[in-house]
């Protein structure tokens, strides 16, 4: 049985980009499970023996990476022994040691052997190769696993294969302190991020045994997986790693993703003193995963960070300059976004009054407002998005600031500077009847709609097990939404034209005759209303 996420974790949960589910080996829709018979495949470590259920073969758990435990604690990762004999592949691998907002859909550990990483391919014949997707889970970099993305309907309906990845979280991948600098050498605070180069190593040596083309190979994630994206877009040892990428609900020019060498050294250094019954670098090395998954609390971020060989320029600094590895990119988010943020805040008032049916009210609106903004901006803004003009609800309101404050703003931003340089098409996913959870006494629904809030497109792509099932006009919807994925992935354009500097046209993707629909981004999400405002941006 699958544990579900407690109540009190949920709205942070969906504001981080993590759904609380597992996956489902099964047909369309994750609920039937199909007879699975033995695959084996050679990869350049050894035999493995995976599934065929369906229409498709599943090889789960498979090692890019040796464990990084002990003196590999804090270092790159290191190659992954040969084997003889044939190793299975028919289970998740183990989590890595995260804070634990969501369940894992393999065994949950204290383990760090954790970095494996998953392949659903197509089991029919194909003339070519078939495009590969490699997809980084979101998470904050706290949390979540490459497992719990059923990858079933993206690879047979897109006839692509499909890679899903684990990588360290937390302090384990992301700590940066002086003590583990080395001289010449910046993988401090980077050891997530290496994770993801080896599986793209991995992938490019591997992906023609599993019947796809490591000459094609299109790089995408979600939330914190899109942020890790753009560092790969950025990062001069990517180069070659990959041949387009798509970013889900994540800007490459947001500066809440962005960690400087020298901010995130001090947050080491004040944070490590967090480490229970720990007194330096070698007693770390020997403490239990658990105890330093998350030993600053609240603080800091955690995520690349820039500075040094690795990573020597931000996005906005690489973009500006023209320096980063130049790719196609599709790009989008969600057109309620900000609805996650919302819920977050009408749960926490519920649990600070104790009062189960506590809602936002206008005043809870302007003083959120206030906090994030300003008091001369938050005038401004709430005059823009009067609560009256949204069903008289200040919980769809903020949502709506939040939604265009931040990623609608900064995808217009983003389309300038890219569309300079590389093809670069736009997207919003703005299915307003999206599913909610299967299991609503553990997960009650919001007192307002979430419409395409952030994570809500995930199950359109992936099966996730805990959510409710999507209706026939709901499926109709994924299987556009894979259509586009995938082509993308064969051949690096959609069927709408990419944007220019000047013009972020993009496609609005949503259920029903009138659903999909060509976009103008800047006027959609009043763009130049927040350009204005500069303490939008803090």
């Amino acid at each position: 049985m699958v544990k579900k996420t407690t109540r009190a974790a949920l709205p942070l949960a969906l504001a981080l980009g993590i759904t609380a589910t597992a996956t489902v080996s099964g047909a369309c829709g994750g609920r039937e499970k199909p007879a699975r018979v033995s695959s084996v495949v050679r990869t350049d470590a050894g035999l493995v023996r995976g599934v065929s259920s369906g229409d498709v073969r599943v090889f789960e758990g498979m090692r890019y990476a040796a464990p990084p435990s002990g003196k590999r604690r804090w270092a790159p990762p290191e190659p992954v022994e040969s084997w003889s004999g044939v190793r299975d592949a028919t289970k998740p691998g183990a989590a890595c040691p995260q804070t634990g907002l969501t369940p894992p859909a393999g065994p949950r550990s204290d383990t760090e052997d954790c970095l494996s990483l998953n392949v659903t391919t197509p089991r029919g014949k194909s003339a070519a190769a078939r495009p590969v997707m490699v997809y980084l889970h979101g998470g904050d970099h706290t949390d979540g696993e490459g497992a719990m993305h059923g990858a079933h309907r993206l690879s047979a309906q897109g006839d692509v294969v499909v890679v899903t990845v684990n990588y360290r979280l937390g302090a384990l991948g992301y700590l940066a302190h002086p003590a583990l600098e080395q001289a010449g050498r910046d993988e401090s605070g980077n050891y997530g991020f290496l994770d993801q180069q080896a599986a793209l190593r991995w992938v490019r040596s591997n992906a023609a045994a599993f019947g796809g083309d490591p000459d094609n190979v299109t790089l995408f994630g979600q939330s914190a997986g899109a942020a890790s994206t753009c560092a790969h877009l950025v990062a001069p040892s990517s180069a070659g790693l990959f041949d387009r990428v798509i970013l889900q609900s994540g800007s490459c020019l947001d500066e809440e993703n962005v960690r400087t060498r020298s901010e995130a050294l001090r947050a080491g250094v004040s944070g490590a003193t967090g480490i229970e019954k720990t007194h330096g670098l070698d007693d770390w090395r020997d403490a239990r995963p658990a105890q330093l998954v998350n030993p600053f609390g609240q603080g800091p971020a955690y995520g690349p960070v820039y500075g040094g060989e690795l990573l020597p320029r931000t996005p906005a600094e690489a973009f500006a300059e023209g320096e980063f590895n130049k790719v196609p990119v599709l790009q989008g988010f969600n057109g309620q976004e900000g609805r996650a943020g919302a819920y977050a805040a009408e749960e926490m008032k519920k649990a600070v009054t104790d009062d189960p049916g506590a809602r936002l009210d206008e005043g809870d609106y302007l003083e959120r407002l206030r906090e994030q903004f300003g008091e001369e901006a938050a005038g401004e803004i709430a005059a823009r998005y009067p609560v009256a003009a949204y069903r008289d609800s200040p919980a769809l309101a903020l949502g709506e600031v939040l939604t265009d404050s931040h990623l609608g703003r900064l995808t217009v931003e983003s389309n300038r500077v890219l569309a300079r340089q590389v093809r670069t098409y736009t997207y919003t996913f703005d299915d307003r009847e999206t599913p909610w959870y299967a299991d609503e006494e553990t997960y009650p629904k919001p007192s307002f709609p979430m419409g395409a809030s952030h994570t809500f497109e995930l199950p359109y792509l992936f099966e996730l097990e805990e959510i409710a099932p999507l209706d026939e006009a709901q499926r109709a919807l994924s299987e556009v939404l894979i259509r586009t994925w995938s082509r993308f992935a064969r051949t690096g354009t959609t069927d709408w034209a990419p944007g220019t500097p000047s013009s972020a046209n993009a496609r609005s993707f949503a259920s029903g005759p009138e659903g999909l629909r060509s976009v103008g981004l800047a006027e959609e999400y009043r763009f130049g209303f927040w350009e204005s405002l500069p303490a939008s941006r803090s």
